[in-house]
């Protein structure tokens, strides 16, 4: 490694402006990135070890929360690997996740370190932020039971370690898995109800494959290049087989492979999940807890599974009996004496057509990529006050990314990047979060990622979910941007995990505000308005579904509690069975042994929501609770949402979850506004 290269990348990471990240993703920095992240480790340790070394009277707030840019250097790797994964990348995150995980543990079991943490609290003067962060820290330790016996800490070191490598294996078979999914037809017989944008995107898929294969239930074979419609694991391509291709055989087929991505051959998860849920119960167990489930509360506004899962059946015995008027429904106006899972999304589009005259084509046509951008936007600087600025010079390590500076009050608050566009090497779905901290003399940089297929032919389209969806991760974004803490340990991302999606969900529901989509609702080539009768439909299928959705949600959400706080799993055979007794004990439709969902269920083996996938039900109920407040007076109203803003977006972290909610609403969280909104009642 030449000298030259080594200062030029350091300098760029003690930037306190946007790096150039386009130089940090570039091959001659990736090729010399692990020489740096060691040299980096090795600093982080040595500056460490000096601090351990400090008397009491020479402790300070400053020496617990130093800006440190191996850090900063080890997120924007992660990210990279994420948003553009390739062996050169996951081979230097993989190889230097273990040295990294070491060091931690060493930190986080470092009796010592403690005990400074201690005497700071007690004794330093510190402002209300401060005093929080070394109180959370301290409240970490002993959560870990710092005073357990070195031999016990050094089996939680290694469990660490173990789970931390069996995650990113998880995350890998994910991707992989998916990537493997091609599907091909060569004409659109089965695809006339598809819309124009979905068709062309189909054909720009196919362009760009170059050893295609017949489809796999040989309703297709491929003889012109021409002629080929193609597919893949993106979000669109699936759910656009499942509304609108006419072929039942092939929307089975998709669903049935979407089902088991992860689950065969050498992407095969179920092994590593087996050794997660072993780990982590272990974990548990070493500290006290009956399961993991137990300790996963501690850092939530539920208590206890059990209380977890009484709301879950709670709610799933009123949206059971709504579900099943939905079914019977379809059943009735199609004259079907029987219908499948893979052809209830078909049917219930169909059904939207012709009985409530909404046509999700027609719908989409109004909703073009750049306007409700904007509109987003908008919304947000005239709830809010704040101003999005967009930097034109400035280095982008892909020409589709944007990157943006944050006002309140004509003060620069926070850097954000909005990377919006699907490639085939990026994680599935859609995520929000902070590729840089905040410290007092630096802005954090907070991103959302999404996977929108980018029209290569005109404008890129929106269904209402992806717009949804734009407004959900900026609802992250703004929760984490609008934190007035000068540290980033006290902003949105860091509430308890079931209060986390609140400002999130709530934001989807500007989302489809009247107002809001009269605004972004623009036909994209005539510029025309949404009509009366297509805003009408809308507002008369607010409830479309929702006992469906509901059902689902909360059975994904009993099985992660499930896996967290059941008996472990011998192998994968009794795994498999558990699993597929409680999806069919849950589920409406019953499913078979191909079923394995959760061989890619990356939010609980390799994500943040272990025990944890409740909060988007819990989150839910608590914005059907604050939305009422909104709808009171406008949902635009200033006032309220200075009240939001200061009661909730503002509290950093520093009030408890349920706290904040009662500062807000002035009371308790009641069911009865979740369940007038979802049509339960």
């Amino acid at each position: 490694m030449t000298q030259n290269i080594k200062e030029k990348i350091i300098k760029e990471l003690e930037k306190k402006d946007f790096p150039d990240l386009k130089f940090l993703y570039s091959k001659e920095v990736l090729e010399v990135a692990p020489e740096i992240l060691q040299e980096l480790l090795e600093e982080e340790k040595l500056d460490f070890e000096k601090k351990l070394k400090l008397k009491n009277e020479e402790i300070s707030f400053k020496i617990f929360n130093e800006d440190g840019i191996l850090w900063d250097f080890w997120s924007y790797l992660n990210h990279l690997n994420s948003i553009n994964s390739s062996e050169k990348i996951r081979k230097i995150v993989e190889n230097f996740e273990l040295k990294i995980t070491e060091f931690t543990n060493e930190v986080a079991y470092n009796k010592r370190f403690f005990e400074m943490l201690v005497y700071c609290l007690e004794n330093c003067k510190l402002d209300v932020e401060q005093k929080k962060i070394i109180f959370e820290s301290v409240k970490s330790y002993k959560l870990r039971w710092i005073n357990l016996d070195k031999k016990f800490q050094e089996k939680l070191k290694k469990i660490n370690i173990k789970i931390s490598k069996l995650s990113t294996n998880f995350s890998n078979n994910v991707l992989d898995s998916e990537k493997k999914f091609e599907y091909f037809l060569e004409t659109d017989e089965f695809l006339k109800e598809f819309p124009k944008s979905d068709l062309e995107n189909a054909k720009t898929l196919a362009e760009k494959k170059t050893s295609p294969q017949p489809s796999p239930t040989g309703e297709g074979v491929i003889k012109e290049y021409k002629w080929w419609y193609a597919f893949d694991s993106s979000a669109w391509s699936y759910t656009s087989i499942m509304k609108y291709c006419s072929s039942s055989k092939i929307r089975k087929y998709f669903s049935v492979e979407f089902s088991k991505f992860a689950s065969s051959w050498k992407y095969d998860n179920r092994k590593n999940i087996i050794k997660i849920l072993k780990l982590k119960n272990k974990t548990a167990k070493i500290l006290w807890y009956k399961n993991y489930a137990e300790l996963s509360l501690e850092y939530k506004m539920a208590k206890s599974p059990k209380e977890v899962l009484n709301l879950l059946e709670k709610l799933n015995k009123k949206a059971k009996k709504k579900a099943l008027k939905e079914i019977e429904e379809i059943k009735k106006f199609f004259n079907l004496k029987k219908i499948n899972s893979w052809d209830m999304s078909y049917y219930s589009r169909i059904l939207k057509e012709k009985k409530y005259k909404l046509d999700d084509k027609k719908l989409k046509q109004f909703f073009e990529f750049e306007n409700t951008k904007k509109i987003l936007f908008e919304t947000v600087e005239k709830l809010y006050w704040i101003e999005i600025r967009l930097l034109k010079n400035v280095e982008k390590y892909d020409e589709n990314i944007e990157i943006y500076e944050i006002y309140k009050w004509e003060k620069f608050i926070s850097y954000f990047i909005w990377d919006y566009f699907f490639n085939t090497n990026k994680r599935s779905w859609a995520w929000a979060d902070e590729l840089r901290e905040k410290f007092e003399t630096k802005k954090s940089i907070v991103l959302n990622v999404l996977n929108i297929v980018k029209s290569k032919n005109s404008k890129t389209l929106l269904t209402l979910w992806e717009v949804e969806t734009l407004f959900h991760e900026f609802g992250h974004a703004i929760h984490c941007i609008l934190s007035r803490s000068k540290y980033s340990s006290l902003s949105g991302f860091w509430v308890e995990w079931d209060f986390v999606e609140l400002p999130s969900q709530l934001m989807e529901k500007w989302a489809l505000e009247k107002e809001t989509i009269v605004n972004v609702a623009k036909h994209f080539e005539t510029w025309e308005k949404i009509s009366d009768d297509l805003l009408l439909s809308l507002e008369n299928l607010k409830n479309f579904w929702t006992g469906n959705f509901i059902l689902w949600q909360n059975m994904y959400s009993i099985i992660d509690m499930m896996f967290y706080s059941g008996k472990k799993f011998k192998n994968v055979k009794s795994l498999d069975k558990k699993f597929l007794k409680k999806v069919n004990k849950l589920s409406i439709f019953k499913k078979n042994k191909n079923y394995k969902m959760y061989c890619s269920f990356k939010h609980i083996f390799s994500g943040w929501y272990s025990a944890g996938y409740y909060s988007y039900m819990w989150a839910d109920i608590i914005v059907d609770e604050i939305w009422t407040e909104f709808k009171k007076h406008w949902v635009y109203d200033k006032k309220i949402a200075k009240k939001f803003e200061q009661k909730i977006l503002w509290a950093w972290c520093l009030k408890d979850a349920k706290v904040m909610f009662k500062d807000f609403m002035w009371r308790e969280v009641k069911l009865d506004a979740f369940l007038e909104e979802k049509g339960l009642k």
